[in-house]
């Protein structure tokens, strides 16, 4: 045991001069760290607090600009909202009114929906989803409403049939009609224009004399065309 104390400070005097250099490049270098890592702290700390300083100064600014913007001008032709009548500036819904298709006739059959009348020509009891108009053969036969052409057609029993188009799923048909030449689908007519006239070629009710067979449909229902005529 003495002999190991001995060899250790012989070994201690031996190297002292090497220790002592290696210990202080030790705390040298520990020293170091340390004001190193207070030096970062500093820094982080100062990084940190200037964009708060940058975001003051920018929402100063902002402020700044909010006060010199003048306010905002109205329309001069702006109308105040009337409190007493709030519907007041609702669009209104126009009201569709037809014209005679033919002037001054006679109406010989009215709409049925939950009746039948008596067709002369076949014999029998039959709905009727129309008004017939009795007047002379060669009668002007005008547009009801103004629309587009949707068909003329022929056919051996029922004659010549215009239908026309208004829009919304409304539709007027003239039947028994001796459409004009020039009338083809697709062309647009106005209210009251001619569209062909009287004739008694829907051979189905030829006893019935010449007339104009007018229905009215809504979305492919057929409806009392009275419905839109002025009372």
């Amino acid at each position: 045991m003495a002999e190991k104390k001995h060899t250790v400070l012989n070994f201690i005097r031996k190297n002292a001069y090497y220790i002592i250099i290696g210990a202080s490049i030790i705390i040298i270098t520990v020293a170091l760290a340390i004001i190193l890592a207070a030096a970062n702290r500093r820094s982080a700390g100062s990084a940190v607090k200037q964009p708060a300083e940058q975001t003051a100064v920018v929402d100063n600014g902002d402020r700044d600009k909010d006060k010199e913007k003048p306010a905002e001008e109205k329309p001069v032709d702006e109308k105040p909202a009337d409190p007493k009548n709030p519907d007041e500036d609702k669009p209104t819904a126009t009201k569709i009114v037809f014209s005679d298709p033919v002037q001054n006739a006679a109406i010989e059959k009215d709409f049925t929906s939950s009746t039948v009348v008596f067709n002369k020509t076949l014999g029998v009891y039959t709905g009727h989803m129309g008004v017939d108009y009795s007047a002379a053969e060669g009668s002007d036969v005008k547009a009801a409403y103004g629309g587009t052409v949707e068909s003329v057609t022929t056919s051996y029993l029922k004659g010549t049939t215009v239908t026309i188009d208004h829009g919304n799923g409304l539709k007027t048909v003239y039947n028994s009609i001796d459409a004009d030449e020039n009338l083809k689908a697709g062309m647009t007519v106005e209210k009251g224009q001619r569209i062909g006239s009287v004739s008694d070629n829907n051979r189905q009710e030829y006893k019935d004399g010449p007339h104009l067979h007018f229905e009215v449909t809504l979305n492919g229902v057929n409806v009392d065309p009275k419905t839109y005529f002025e009372e």
